[in-house]
């Protein structure tokens, strides 16, 4: 097997195959929307989550073309894995909303009025006649799964071993960034950043990305740890309700913590 940049050229295959189909099945289906004159915005009943479950899927598909029945099992078996040391990994999922929590309850406090209940459930993308049901579909399954199954579940999964923790989480954090390209032009709350924003925006991805993996890794290679935390975290930012202060205080909180677990990767 000739070695390519650090690894063999079968794990190169592995990783191209990955990559190309998550990029085929999420930008085939965002495009298409883009053509077809939609876009996602508030009011709309367009969404754009199906296509998040790309990954997910190319991490399924690229298994089973190189795999076999275990590594299938052991990709299944990582979706619902609960972590041995469960307290703590339940208090880092948790971390995001406690921390939207705090905020809402101190304004509470001191006499501000709390928003509306169904801004704190408006998630992006998920119809809003749907209720409960529908946010567990669209958003745990399709975002939460969709994404983490196959960023941190697959390809990152599969390059630290070999190319280590800072490496692996830059590479996967930099083909996260380019994924999204489609996103700025279909989902309005997306093209709003477009602008010095953009800059903030980019940082906060690959800083969240190092979060991310360190969740993954500490928790076991839990995909459901870090599916889980993923929808709280978009929970604290991306809601009406969270807009704002709320939103910054978390992504302050998220970047901070991506700065701390660099700092001690490279130490070691």
């Amino acid at each position: 097997m000739l070695p390519l940049g650090g690894i063999t050229m079968t794990r190169f295959e592995r990783t191209a195959t990955f990559i190309f189909l998550a990029f085929l099945f999420s930008w085939g289906y965002w495009i298409t929307l883009i053509f077809m004159g939609l876009r996602v915005t508030p009011t709309s009943a367009v969404t754009h989550l199906p296509g998040l479950f790309g990954p997910a899927l190319a991490a399924i598909l690229t298994t089973w073309i190189f795999g076999n029945r275990s590594d299938l099992r052991d990709l299944w078996q990582r979706c619902h894995r609960l972590p041995s040391d469960w307290g703590f990994a339940m208090l880092i999922i948790l971390a995001p909303l406690l921390t939207a929590g705090l905020y809402f309850l101190t304004r509470y406090l001191l006499g501000h009025p709390l928003p509306p209940i169904s801004d704190f459930w408006d998630y992006p993308g998920v119809p809003a006649a749907g209720g409960t049901a529908s946010f567990v579909l669209f958003a745990i399954l399709l975002n939460g799964y969709g994404e983490e199954m196959g960023w941190r579940g697959y390809l990152l999964h599969t390059l630290h071993p070999h190319w280590g923790k800072i490496r692996a989480t830059l590479f996967v954090s930099a083909i996260w960034l380019v994924w999204h390209a489609p996103l700025f032009i279909l989902n309005q709350s997306m093209s709003d950043l477009i602008g010095p924003m953009l800059v903030g925006w980019i940082i906060g991805l690959i800083l969240g990305a190092f979060v991310l993996s360190w969740i993954y890794l500490t928790f076991d290679n839990s995909i459901l740890v870090v599916a889980v935390w993923h929808i709280g975290y978009n929970l604290s930012v991306a809601t009406p309700a969270t807009s704002g202060l709320p939103a910054a205080i978390s992504t302050t909180g998220v970047m901070m913590a991506g700065v701390w677990i660099i700092w001690t990767w490279s130490r070691r």
